[in-house]
């Protein structure tokens, strides 16, 4: 767990260990100065509290930037990681040594409840910190404070002063909490999410899985294992799907709205394909696919078939089918890739709805380009040498399977004279996407 968390800072670790035992030293010190019953135990005291400052703060790094707390639903997940198991250990001796050094509870218990809250507030806003928190971080710590109060009072048995000091900590406490959340209000964004790592995927979530899976490929593959990533606000999250152990898809989640595979090597058939010579051929495959799977296609106002590009494999077509109104693809789409054997090689099937509403005023695709173009030329890039086209114009949510529908250009930048590496990658177009009503950028 140790080398997990802290990996290379052992010179930090060490030093930190000097200062701290320095700290503690003088705490005792001052402590038997003035006469306190119990003066040893502000030495472990002092000197866990120097660990924890400088562990979860002067070793914090990166570069700050908007400050942010991650607010994880999920209560349960960080007993099962290194980090959640080491946040909620460095703190029992903190309410333990508390506990041993005041004999007064009340201001120890608002001292681990407090201090949790202000240290991760601290790195959210801290420019040395990183700009991050976690609310995972402050329920260990919280936890590691009060497993540590707890066996402070097994070990004095109870003989402590509850009343002493206890009314102006709970008035300190209060205003510390007032005092925190006007601030997190005002200054720190919060993204929800219902866990912050992998998981397994419950009953329900299986079952849409194997669902969007069978809709697609019939009984052909099995399913395997699924997890599920959380999205941030309950929303841009998706499942990862094993096919037959070996093959990959993700299904977006919540909502399982949209579907995406790639077979790798392997292609699924479609009954009475043969090898398509062109474009025309792979169309007939794909829409005999399309009618035996996802029969809605048929009714799309567009559709049209293009060979697939280096990064949808680069061998074979594509055949997509949309629902246009004004220009505009609506959310509801699918995107076939037939190979050059003439069977599925991969899938994207958004089952959003057919018709959604899109303002009376959408900027031209050349206005769009002009955007992309200005925001370039404001951040100091060299503009005058790369080449912008506006790819689509389309329909995303704003969140995820939740918000509103927008219309937005997809503009693609791209660099006449840029060199590829020895596998040939590192020219790929840059992609903008900007809000066709409103002209912002959408991250």
């Amino acid at each position: 767990m140790f080398e997990a968390v802290f990996r290379d800072d052992y010179g930090f670790l060490a030093g930190l260990t000097v200062v701290a035992f320095v700290i503690g030293g003088g705490a005792w010190g001052v402590a038997r100065w003035r006469g306190a019953a119990h003066a040893f135990w502000w030495l472990p005291l002092a000197f866990c509290l120097t660990g924890v400052l400088g562990v979860t703060l002067a070793l914090r790094t990166g570069e700050h930037g908007v400050a942010e707390c991650v607010v994880d639903h999920q209560l349960t997940e960080p007993l099962h990681t290194t980090q959640g198991q080491w946040n909620l250990a460095m703190f029992v001796p903190v309410g333990l040594f508390g506990v041993l050094a005041l004999r007064r509870p009340v201001p120890v218990l608002a001292g681990v409840l407090a201090l949790p809250c202000l240290i991760e507030l601290t790195q959210a806003l801290a420019p040395f910190a990183g700009g991050i928190c976690d609310s995972s971080d402050v329920e260990m710590n919280v936890g590691g404070g009060l497993v540590g109060l707890a066996a402070g009072l097994l070990a004095v048995r109870g003989r402590v002063a509850w009343r002493a000091w206890a009314r102006s900590a709970v008035v300190l406490l209060g205003a510390l909490g007032l005092l925190g959340g006007a601030v997190v209000h005002a200054a720190v964004t919060l993204n929800h999410v219902d866990g912050s790592s992998m998981r397994d995927a419950d009953g329900e979530e299986r079952e849409a899985a194997e669902r969007a899976v069978r809709q697609a490929f019939g009984d052909r593959y099995r399913v395997g294992k699924v997890t599920v990533s959380p999205g941030l606000d309950g929303y841009n999250g998706w499942m990862s799907i094993q096919l037959a152990g070996e093959f990959p898809a993700e299904l977006m989640w919540p909502g399982g709205r949209r579907l995406t595979v790639d077979l790798d090597n392997a292609g699924f058939p479609v009954p009475g394909a043969t090898r398509p010579r062109d474009a025309r051929d792979a169309y007939r495959i794909a829409r005999t696919y399309m009618r035996a799977h996802y029969r809605w296609a048929e009714s799309a106002s567009w559709h049209a078939t293009r060979p697939a590009g280096k990064d949808q494999g680069g061998d074979g077509w594509i055949t997509s089918w949309r629902f246009r109104e004004r220009g505009v693809d609506m959310p509801r789409s699918l995107d076939v890739r037939i190979d050059r054997a003439g069977q599925v090689h991969g899938l994207t099937v958004d089952l959003g709805p057919t018709h959604v509403h899109v303002p009376a005023e959408l900027m031209t695709a050349r206005q769009a380009e002009k955007t992309v173009r200005e925001r370039d030329r404001k951040s100091g890039g060299a503009v005058g040498s790369l080449r912008y086209h506006a790819r689509e114009l389309t329909t995303v949510r704003a969140k995820g399977n939740r918000g509103p529908w927008r219309a937005v250009w997809s503009v693609e930048v791209i660099d006449p004279g840029c060199e590829p590496d020895q596998d040939g990658d590192g020219c790929d177009p840059g992609v903008s996407v900007v809000d066709a009503a409103t002209r912002q950028f959408v991250e």
